[in-house]
């Protein structure tokens, strides 16, 4: 075996993908597009420029999101790794980026849409100031929503959920295939 290998093109044993599968692997290619961020759902957005570039994994039992915009006017990149479970029948995703994150990891989890959409729910936790100016840990939710409105537009939104259930539209990045020339 080659020395040259990653889990984007090293061999694998057989793999039949479902359809859940085959619309990750549509998602495959490079991408570039604007982002809005709500930090204040109330406020105008920030934007930014994003570019990624999505890849295959073992076989296309998984796709891998790689992306890097600014957050904040500092540099801003992560990983989205997805995938569909079989025998769970659920899409699942592990993210990690450098500025909604920090250290951690999301792992999220969702049915298949009737709208083809594919939608996780994760959550993190945060620490907020209550009314007395006390540090107190709070569990957030936070969906992804990854949708193809044709084959050159790639459209992903996330939602915060506040822990007493509220959703508020976080980011939203709409991305065009970047064509070879």
């Amino acid at each position: 075996m080659s020395q040259d290998w990653n889990a984007t093109n090293a061999p694998t044993a057989e793999f039949e993908p479902s359809e859940h599968h085959q619309r990750l692997n549509r998602l495959v290619g490079t991408w570039e597009g604007p982002t809005q961020t709500w930090f204040d759902p109330t406020a105008t957005p920030e934007e930014s420029r994003t570019n990624a570039r999505i890849e295959p994994l073992l076989g296309g039992r998984f796709v891998r999101v790689d992306y890097h915009s600014t957050a904040m006017g500092k540099p801003h990149a992560g990983q989205l790794i997805l995938g569909f479970d079989k025998t769970e029948e659920h899409y699942t995703a592990a993210w990690v980026d450098s500025f909604h994150m920090s250290a951690n990891m999301m792992i999220s989890t969702g049915a298949p849409r009737e709208d083809g959409h594919v939608s996780v729910l994760g959550g993190y936790t945060a620490s907020m100031c209550d009314e007395q100016g006390v540090t107190q840990k709070q569990k957030w939710g936070w969906r992804t929503v990854i949708h193809q409105p044709d084959a050159d537009t790639l459209v992903l939104q996330s939602f915060n959920i506040w822990p007493e259930g509220r959703e508020d539209r976080a980011v939203e990045t709409r991305l065009t295939r970047r064509r070879q020339a």
